[in-house]
């Protein structure tokens, strides 16, 4: 098989590994009183923001994709589904994948 594919299938593999763990993380210290919801944005955020800088361009719009879903999925009321409770959260989701959208469009060009 040629290198560039599997080089390529594993900056996605790596990128869904960062997602998972800050999502595993991000359900653990939620329930922290320190930790509000919406500082897991954040760490969503730094993960995107990770996968573009150090592993490329394609990886980190799944990343940004991926996180965005997670963030629903696993921490927006009602829990465990894709539906949306309030317009609030709505504006958080939609903000949160402008955000990592741009940051992996603009990352590439800064390295």
């Amino acid at each position: 098989m040629d290198n560039r594919w599997s080089s390529a299938w594993w900056g996605y593999l790596i990128s869904f590994g960062m997602i998972l763990v800050a999502t595993v993380a991000g359900k653990l210290l939620v329930m922290m009183p320190i930790f509000d919801l919406h500082n897991m944005a954040m760490v969503f955020i730094l993960c995107v923001a990770l996968s573009t800088y150090y592993i490329g361009f394609g990886p980190s719009l799944m990343a940004a994709f991926l996180s965005v879903l997670c963030f629903d999925f696993f921490f927006i009321p009602p829990l465990l589904t894709f539906t949306v409770g309030t317009q609030q959260d709505i504006l958080s989701l939609l903000i949160l994948f402008v955000v990592t959208f741009v940051i992996s469009c603009l990352s590439p060009k800064i390295r």
